[in-house]
């Protein structure tokens, strides 16, 4: 059946029944679930970003600079993603925590693609309650992936 399932997790109340529903599936077929975050952290080579920068008296950041104040970010907000989760989780399932940068359904997919996972569960809406109107991650996840994927109200 299934051995890895992507869950990506905003802390919403429909994400939260979707970690639930993952947890449940891997206990009865042992697969792993990574519980993902994908947050938007600023790209650090945008020009508004430079120019803010100087004005807060930064006059140069090199890659390496960026990289680890960035790595830095994603360690803080996996601990507190296992945090927020802990109540959901079964000690019984292997469970990873990831965090990444970038837009929400773009991450979710070539993680799904780059990874092998066999099932998204995800929550059909999340925090961000205007992207109903313009096409939800749910649905944009929905269409770019070849894996299943189990929508959760």
């Amino acid at each position: 059946m299934y051995q890895s399932i992507l869950v990506p997790f905003d802390n919403s109340d429909h994400a939260r029944n979707a970690l639930k529903q993952a947890v449940m599936i891997a206990q009865s077929c042992g697969a792993k679930v990574t519980v993902l975050n994908v947050v938007d952290v600023p790209d650090f080579t945008d020009p508004g970003f430079t120019v803010a920068a100087r004005m807060a008296g930064v006059t140069h950041m090199d890659e390496s600079e960026f990289e680890q104040a960035q790595s830095e970010l994603h360690a803080q907000q996996e601990k507190r993603l296992a945090e927020e989760t802990a109540d959901l989780v079964d000690e019984g399932v292997q469970v990873e925590y990831r965090v990444v940068s970038g837009k929400a359904h773009d991450e979710v997919a070539r993680l799904a693609d780059d990874e092998g996972f066999d099932l998204i569960v995800m929550g059909c809406r999340g925090l961000g309650a205007l992207r109903g109107a313009l096409g939800s991650v749910s649905f944009a996840v929905a269409r770019s992936v070849n894996i299943p994927v189990m929508l959760v109200k």
